[in-house]
């Protein structure tokens, strides 16, 4: 048997809207899912799904049910009255922020922005839905007006003496 079939090509955009929504490409430049089997139609960023085409070439029985899939996942959210994000994420001390814009430069997710105050101090302003706690703008303030949720100074220190053994 000899099948003839029209060649499949992602969308020249698909490196761009990759960057925009942190969503890995696989090596034929089509999205990738979070995980194959036990999350199918997510991408690692929360509250981003996929379907049919965008994740690789099918046929249409399998785009609807991927379709059908990613629109219950996305239903599972809206739904709700409220959204919890996790508890591990970035917190501002906006009394110490100098407003250096560090922090946002260095946020993979885009979470942070440098905001005008009415009586012009600059401060840092974590937007809570998209930060995904990976703590980078923690390491990297100079005055220590980033924290993360759940890991202050003294916790770490614990732990680390925990460790040790100390």
């Amino acid at each position: 048997m000899i099948v003839l079939a029209a060649r499949i090509d992602p969308p020249a955009g698909n490196d761009i809207l990759s960057r925009h929504f942190k969503v890995p490409l696989n090596k034929d430049k089509f999205y990738l899912e979070a995980h194959v089997k036990l999350r199918p139609v997510d991408f690692a960023t929360e509250g981003v799904f996929l379907a049919g085409m965008a994740h690789s070439p099918m046929i249409l029985p399998e785009s609807i049910a991927q379709g059908k899939a990613a629109a219950a996942r996305a239903a599972t959210i809206i739904s709700t009255d409220k959204y919890e994000s996790e508890a591990t994420i970035g917190k501002v001390d906006d009394e110490i922020c100098a407003g250096c814009g560090l922090c946002a430069s260095i946020c993979e997710y885009n979470a942070i922005e440098i905001v005008t105050l009415r009586n012009g101090k600059k401060i840092a302003r974590l937007n809570e839905i998209i930060c995904k706690g990976c703590g980078s703008c923690a390491a990297a303030c100079p005055s220590g007006t980033m924290k993360q949720r759940g890991f202050t100074s003294h916790q770490i220190t614990s732990e680390i003496n925990a460790a040790l053994g100390v």
